[in-house]
Order: structure tokens, then sequence, then C-alpha cells
């Protein structure tokens, strides 16, 4: 079967590419090894500018109502005074952005695949890729398909970056995410994060009375707080915010998975392009991955737009110039971050207390990291 683009994996990003590049008149194809649609029970953080492209696409008025604004983000340092806070009004903002189950969102797009012209294929796995001088050969457990450019979306472990022999470098975070959902009577529109002994722990509202937590605990304290029961695991929440969070009571299953930084050392090359996760992963504490996958997404349809599939050298070149820069920036951010955190030398932890509290009462400063986080 022949197709303009193929999309391999029928993610948020994926999908979300699949919508851009047929709105040109394209002819699309979504493979997926899966053998239906997935849904997740995640919650995400979307920024403005994923907003907006979500908004373009024509999809996000089916996600809109089940996407839950947040206002402000408290980040304080539970080992000593270090204390941000990010507040919309101080940016001229209605809200710094939304918590969003991704479930929602996959269904968002995929339930408008028929509308856009898009054809999806599941359990489909992809088993390998033929490049010709002006073709792009993909063979699957079904059946081949050809196409002008094949779209990576299908996650860390993408076989689309492994057979197309794109390296990547890859590292371990030595921590564990434990995601879990709490019933709270906390009603405010607020992310909470603190930096802990021993790893990161973010609250963010889903609703006017659910909050998801994602806990980034080091190894080798991650089996304890596994082993724990729910009324445990709830205390041990508690303690760890302190005065900063009311009353919590455990609303879903704990799940956990091990968290590692990758970056592919390039996101293009004959006729293959990475987006996302299969590009690019980075540590979860600020929450952005998801908004630096679209970003991926309505760059590279953008320079399709402009250039047309014909002019393909020149898409690899601009789309590598763009995306490489920015997600290298934003994993070696993360990566400080989780550096600095985790120190336990005295003077790094007065040194990170002070600059959070310096931090917080220069305004221009705290617009620069709002404008950031709300436009990558």
């Amino acid at each position: 079967m022949n197709y303009d683009v193929i999309v391999i994996g029928s993610g948020v990003v994926g999908s979300a590419l699949a919508h851009s590049v047929a709105r040109e008149g394209l002819s699309v194809a979504v493979l997926d090894a899966k053998s239906e649609p997935p849904n997740s029970y995640r919650h995400l953080s979307i920024n403005k500018k994923s907003r907006q492209f979500l908004e373009q696409i024509e999809v996000w008025q089916n996600i809109k109502n089940s996407a839950f604004p947040y206002d402000q983000i408290k980040v304080w340092d539970q080992e000593g005074t270090g204390f941000i806070d990010f507040d919309a009004t101080e940016a001229g903002l209605s809200n710094l952005g939304y918590i969003v189950r991704e479930g929602d969102i996959q269904k968002a797009l995929i339930d408008s695949f028929k509308k856009s012209d898009i054809q999806a294929f599941w359990d489909h796995s992809l088993e390998g890729i033929n490049i010709t001088d002006d073709r792009i050969i993909c063979e699957t457990n079904k059946e081949s398909f050809e196409g002008k450019i094949i779209i990576g979306s299908d996650g860390v472990n993408s076989q689309v970056r492994n057979l197309s022999k794109i390296s990547s470098r890859s590292w371990s975070y030595n921590q564990t995410a434990i995601v879990a959902n709490f019933e709270s009577s906390a009603k405010d529109n607020c992310i909470r994060q603190t930096f802990t002994s021993i790893g990161p722990l973010a609250l963010l509202p889903m609703n006017s009375k659910e909050m998801t937590m994602i806990w980034s605990i080091d190894d080798e304290y991650a089996y304890k707080f596994l082993a724990m029961t729910d009324l445990e695991f709830t205390s041990e929440v508690k303690k760890y915010f302190g005065e900063h969070i009311e009353d919590l009571k455990l609303s879903s299953k704990r799940q956990n998975f091990p968290l590692h930084h990758l970056s592919a050392k390039t996101f293009a090359k004959n006729r293959v392009f990475l987006v996302g996760d299969s590009a690019h992963h980075i540590h979860p504490l600020a929450g952005l991955g998801l908004n630096a996958g679209i970003g991926d997404v309505d760059c590279l349809s953008e320079l399709i737009k402009s250039n047309g599939l014909d002019q393909i050298n020149k898409i690899t070149s601009s789309y590598n110039r763009s995306r490489i820069p920015v997600n290298l920036g934003l994993a070696a951010s993360m990566e400080a971050f989780k550096r600095g955190f985790g120190q336990k030398n005295i003077w790094v932890r007065l040194l990170r207390n002070s600059a959070f509290n310096i931090a917080n009462e220069l305004t221009p400063l705290k617009k620069k990291f709002m404008k950031l986080a709300t436009e990558l």
C-alpha cells in the first residue's frame, strides 16, 4: 500500500503529527503494534503552545471539558528554606497550562482519524525498513507499506530508530517513578512540587477533588516505598509535603517505572524522522516531556507544509537544526536540576536554597521561566 507519510505509533505525538500533515492533503497511514487503540490512565501537563497546536488541528474542543487548568506552581526544597511560586497573574495569563488524562487526548485524536482521512492499522509490528532514492518501504508482520517518509513515534524503545540504525545516548537516572492518584480537600488549581532527600515529589490537580502524584525516588529507597501498604505510603507522602498539603486518600493503584534519559544522535536521516520519546526522553520533574514532543510535531509539520516532500534534504537538515539544540538544552537543564538536588553537600544545599529565594523575588526572571515553560 502506498502513502505519502507512514507514522509508526499511535500515541499522542504520532497521532497529532498524522492530523497535522493530513490537513495539507497528504495521504497518511498510522501503524501500531497494539491490537486496539491505546487508553492511558496517566495524567500529563499541556502548556499554552501545545494547547494552541491541538486547537489548530481541531481536536482541543473534544479534550477541553476534561482538561483541568492550573494557574499556580509552588516549588520548595524540603531540606531548607528555598521556595519559589509561579502565578499566572504575574505573567498576565489566565492559566499556566492544563492537566489532562493521556487517554482522553489519545481518544480525541484517534476518533478523528476518519474525519481527516487517516488510515489506522492495528496489530501491525514493524519488522524492516528499506530505503530507495525516492521511497521508503516498511515491512510489518502482516504486509508492506510504501511511503515518501516514515515518522518514528513509537517510544523510548523505538523500532524505527533501531531499524534505521540511528544511534542514541542513554543512561539511568537511578530513580524509580511511583505514580498514584489521591482524593484531597484542596480546592485550588495549584501544582505542588518539593525536592525531598530521596527525590522530587509532585502533586498535580486532576479535577476539583483529586490530584495525581509522581514521586521520583532514588532506587536505593524505592523498594521500601513500593512494599508499603496504601495507608503507610499515604502517610509518607503527607510527611514529605508537611504543611503544604491537606488530607489525602489514595484513589488508585500505585504504578511504578524506572527513569532513564535518552537522546538520539540525529532526529532525521534518509527519509526517517523521529519525534517525541523516540528521539528524546527526559526526567519528568518539570512535566515538559509531552510538550517537547508536540514541539517536534509542530516544527516538522510546518517544514513539510512550507517545502513539500520533494525537498526532503532541506526538511531533514532544518528539522535537525531546529529540534536537536532545543531538546539537548532541555535535557541538560533537567540533568542539572536532578544532580543539584541530589547533592548532600551542605554548601550546595545552601546555594540552591539561596538561588530559589532570589529567583522568587526577581519578577522578570520568574516571567522568563514561565515563558519558557508555557511556550516550549
